[in-house]
């Protein structure tokens, strides 16, 4: 698996996890909108390697 496809999917997953957290919004949202959120910083760490800078 190269690794855009991880970005990619990775940023998939979290913006999935913190839309479904958002309409929850009890237990289960909070922990889903927690792991939304590091889901996309995973992924934004693989874009900056990526792109190189």
């Amino acid at each position: 698996m190269n690794p855009l496809n991880v970005y990619i999917l990775l940023a998939l997953c979290g913006f999935a996890s913190a839309v479904a957290g958002v309409y929850v919004l009890q237990g289960l949202g909070w922990a889903l909108i927690a792991g939304g959120i590091s889901l996309l910083l995973i992924a934004g760490f693989v874009r900056k390697g990526l792109i190189g800078e």
